[in-house]
């Protein structure tokens, strides 16, 4: 298995750096890391996006990929601004959800429409009701992982669900 460093405070410091670069600005409105890493005290991981935060570089912080108790711990040293999990209707659990709506937190279904397979079936308007209903904390977004899944949410919505 190779070397993920995804909490790495170098590693965290670079991809912000990237991020930049590639967009082309001098600030992310709103940054996550791609997961809290286990191998990496979470005050390094957070504290390395606080520090990049101070700089300017950051304007929020937000959590990805994340549990119910890793919110309960960054919330003692940051202020989450959102939290972006995988929800849809096949993988439609998350404790994390009730918590964020508890504590005030955006909560962000990361493939809520199941990367775009949803359109291809009579399921986009089911699956967006569902969504809505999940309550106003939740941002209705069609994240995926594609560019090409969202043109196909886009063409699907354009022609009443069929692409």
């Amino acid at each position: 298995m190779g070397w993920a460093p995804h909490g790495h405070p170098g590693y965290l410091r670079a991809c912000v750096e990237a991020s930049l670069r590639r967009l082309g600005r001098e600030r992310l409105d709103l940054c996550y890391p791609h997961r809290i890493d286990p191998n990496v005290p979470i005050e390094d991981q957070l504290g390395t996006l606080h520090a990049l935060k101070g700089q300017g570089k950051i304007g929020h912080i937000g959590l990805s990929k994340v549990t119910s108790e890793d919110i309960r711990l960054a919330d003692k040293y940051i202020t989450v601004a959102a939290v972006q999990n995988v929800l849809n209707v096949r993988d439609h659990f998350d404790s994390a959800l009730e918590l964020c709506q508890d504590l005030g937190i955006p909560y962000v279904a990361y493939w809520p429409l199941d990367a775009g397979n949803l359109v291809r079936g009579p399921g986009l308007e089911a699956s967006l009701s569902w969504l809505l209903q999940l309550g106003p904390h939740v941002a209705p977004i069609p994240a995926t992982s594609r560019l090409s899944h969202l043109a196909e949410i886009v063409s699907a919505v354009g022609a009443g669900g069929r692409p």
